[in-house]
């Protein structure tokens, strides 16, 4: 690549949503270095002699195991220092053996590049999902359910800290025991509330007169 930013999108679309076996393993030997590594929620490639290869199987079974894919590169992050990339992407996967209809999944790649004689190949690429992304991704139907567990998850370390510290005394800031709340005592503001953000503005005649 002459210009990483620029040009990752198309060689996103190039190892996953092309037409044709022979462009996928085309962009993977052109742009990819042949020892790259690949690390994916459910698979493993180290950094060895030709494993490339192995990764152009990876990309290979991902298509095989969904025929009708849909992707967006919707936010692109070079680190110029450190030849490193963040993208944000957003694939619509359906495991062709399942009747579900496929569900929007985030994820963000992490891509660490190598240049050489003046073209950036990457050496690296890590795939990172959130919990109910990863869901969305694999079985849709049950990504409701992970986001409601994770949901109650927030509910009960909620709870658990509020008892561990009412019962224990545990971990429980300074501000808590004097004021017996979070807020630091009367008129107490944090720089990260910013009340006005979320004060609704008066929308009646009579304020709008005054304006």
């Amino acid at each position: 690549m002459e210009d990483p930013e620029q040009d990752i999108a198309s060689v996103i679309f190039g190892l996953t949503t092309v037409a044709s076996p022979d462009l996928q393993r085309e962009t993977v030997e052109t742009y990819m270095t042949k020892d790259v590594a690949f690390e994916h929620p459910v698979c493993s490639v180290q950094s060895g002699p030709n494993s490339r290869e192995k990764v152009l199987k990876v990309y290979q079974w991902y298509r095989i195991l969904s025929p009708q894919l849909d992707l967006k590169v919707e936010h692109v992050v070079f680190d110029t220092k450190r030849d490193i990339m963040y993208v944000e992407i957003v694939q619509w996967f359906k495991l062709f053996f399942l009747p579900a209809k496929p569900l929007p999944a985030r994820l963000v790649t992490r891509l660490e590049l190598q240049k050489i004689r003046g073209l950036y190949y990457i050496s690296r690429q890590d795939d990172f999902y959130h919990t109910t992304e990863f869901a969305r991704l694999v079985t849709p139907p049950i990504g409701p359910l992970v986001a409601f567990l994770l949901w109650l998850g927030g509910i009960v370390s909620y709870a658990l800290a509020l008892a561990a510290q009412v019962a224990f005394g545990v971990w429980q800031p300074t501000a808590d025991l004097v004021n017996g709340s979070g807020r630091g005592g009367e008129g107490g503001n944090y720089p990260g509330d910013h009340d006005e953000l979320y004060e609704t503005p008066a929308t009646s005649p009579d304020d709008r007169k005054d304006g």
